[in-house]
């Protein structure tokens, strides 16, 4: 039987003067990289000093018709952090993640990525009944929605370190065909409302379908992009919304090296985490995290230029160094508030290989925070 993969990434094995973290994965050397993958579960020290302004806008219970949009629609979705599979416990994960946050969820992450082969990525396992996503949207299906990490390519492509072996045939159009099967194996299954996270964090080497370090591989990628997005759209039915969604800081290569364009992207995410990927051991107020080389600022600016709505598909605290940070939470809020904001997912996976915090008994400031700008407002 088939199991379900959560957000669980990998154990890097890394010196810690070579750990630098941004959208939760590591920066490491070229040539020395493990893919980010995900476990397959049975169900899936101070603070900065930075304050944000106080919310000015109203965050209300959803009404029907409340799905992700092309715009502001500030959803709040949630990463399941399971002990068992099924619609039961998607059930107990969303009620436990709403009573904690004062939340509303409508929208829940999923990860589709490190398939061993064509078939399996056309077909995923979240297509499967027995895992409880089909169901839980078809419940309430004008409301709910899921969100999709899926990579471009299935596993026995893979080479960071050569990524055109697999860009160039991508971007000439060959993986087309995959693209459109995928696309109406999600509408079969009643997900034709996902939105895709089609190869995100693409600027980390970690990545299956990373864009490669050259010019070349960069525009090969983003034109391989289009193409499977064309091919999605082929699907009958098919209502997703392409959400390009990169990662802060890594890499140092400007996004419009890698974007393929406006017809071929509904939403612009950025996964990015309470610490800075060029000094990960030094605390940074959210100021300083906001201003980094390709952070939050120039992400900002990127998708207001292109007339897109952002999306925080991850984004969440660390152990280390800033630990239960309010204004790190704060500083995400107002941007969430002032913004067009489509949709965030804090990580709140209780991750023992790697230091993410949840909201909770570890985080009571944070936690009073992120009531306050993204709990549900009257």
């Amino acid at each position: 039987m088939r199991q379900l993969r959560v957000a669980i990434t990998a154990i890097v094995a890394l010196s810690a003067s070579a750990l630098a973290v941004s959208g939760g994965s590591p920066t490491i050397a070229r040539g020395s990289v493990t893919p980010r993958t995900f476990a397959s579960p049975k169900a899936s020290p101070t603070t900065t000093t930075t304050v944000a302004a106080s919310p000015t806008t109203t965050t209300s219970v959803p009404a029907p018709g409340d799905l992700i949009t092309t715009g502001a629609s500030r959803r709040e979705c949630l990463d399941p952090n399971f002990s068992d599979t099924g619609l039961a416990a998607i059930k107990i994960a969303v009620a436990q993640f709403d009573r904690v946050t004062k939340t509303t969820v409508t929208c829940l992450s999923a990860y589709l990525n490190a398939e061993p082969n064509w078939s399996q990525w056309e077909h995923p396992w979240i297509t499967s009944a027995q895992y409880g996503y089909t169901d839980w949207v078809k419940a309430k299906p004008l409301i709910r929605q899921l969100v999709l990490e899926v990579d471009l390519i299935p596993t026995p492509l893979v080479d960071v370190e050569d990524p055109l072996s697999w860009e160039e045939s991508c971007a000439q159009g060959d993986f087309n065909s995959y693209a459109t099967v995928l696309g109406k194996s999600l509408v079969a299954a009643g997900l034709g409302n996902s939105v895709l996270r089609l190869g995100p964090e693409m600027n980390g080497i970690w990545e299956e379908d990373y864009v490669g370090p050259t010019v070349e591989e960069q525009h090969l990628w983003a034109a391989c992009f289009a193409n499977e997005v064309k091919a999605l759209r082929e699907a009958p039915r098919e209502k997703f919304l392409i959400d390009w969604d990169a990662n802060a800081c890594v890499g140092d290569i400007p996004f419009a090296n890698f974007y393929p364009g406006n017809a071929y992207v509904d939403i612009l995410g950025l996964d990015i985490y309470d610490v800075s990927c060029l000094t990960p051991f030094v605390r940074q107020t959210f100021k300083q995290l906001s201003n980094v080389r390709d952070g939050i600022t120039t992400f900002e600016n990127f998708a207001a230029a292109r007339g897109k709505p952002m999306s925080f598909p991850e984004w969440g605290l660390k152990k280390y160094p800033n630990g239960d940070d309010p204004a790190y939470i704060a500083g995400m809020g107002a941007i969430f508030d002032r913004r067009d904001v489509a949709f965030e997912t804090y990580f709140n996976v209780d991750v023992k290989i790697r230091p993410y915090l949840p909201l909770g008994r570890q985080t009571p400031r944070a936690l009073a925070a992120f009531k306050k700008w993204f709990g549900n407002r009257s």
